[in-house]
């Protein structure tokens, strides 16, 4: 446990060195497959979390009660560093675009130490990354500059997505047309 309490403080310094704000959240840790789907049941309940059928967890953070749940057995520095970067990101924004956020800001911060990384299934790649990694292209972002995106992420930016491209412009739509759009097409 000593481990992961040296990981979550290492990954919410990073994030406060790189954002400029610190995690709130409560975090609960979990032993194995078993307590983390236990977790799971217990806040989908009453919760805006949505979770592909079948998903393989290591971390979910769960807005509504300021919690992120995480497997101390399979989780490695990337996957504190991903749920805690999902705990500061603007609660305002839709849940696809804090997923792409999120995992742009984890591959951002972890680039150097490619072995501390989490990676997503593929899917998540091609849904949420690709169109944010586009969006940070576009921009201004880049190895050194990611200010506007940040401040996107944290509530003090905002963005007239309407003159995006269609995948980036997606990304903001409410959560249900989203996931309509990708599953009936256009």
């Amino acid at each position: 446990m000593q481990n992961v309490f040296l990981l979550i403080e290492h990954a919410n310094k990073v994030i406060y060195d790189y954002f400029g704000v610190a995690s709130s959240f409560d975090i609960l840790i979990c032993r194995g497959t078993w307590e983390m789907e236990v977790q799971v049941v217990a806040r989908k309940e009453g919760s805006n979390l949505s979770l592909p059928a079948g998903a393989k967890l290591v971390g979910i953070t769960d807005y509504r009660l300021r919690e992120i749940v995480i497997r101390f057995d399979a989780a490695k520095f990337g996957h504190y560093l991903h749920e805690l970067i999902h705990s500061i990101i603007s609660k305002s924004l839709p849940h696809q675009l804090r997923e792409g956020l999120a995992w742009y800001f984890t591959y951002k911060l972890t680039e150097k130490h490619r072995y501390a990384m989490a990676w997503p299934p593929y899917w998540v790649e091609e849904l949420y990354v690709n169109p944010v990694r586009r969006l940070a292209k576009m921009v201004g972002g880049n190895d050194n500059d990611d200010d506007f995106l940040k401040d996107l992420a944290t509530g003090k930016a905002t963005i007239e997505y309407a003159l995006l491209p269609e995948d980036i412009a997606d990304l903001f739509l409410p959560e249900e047309l989203f996931y309509a759009k990708k599953r009936y097409g256009k």
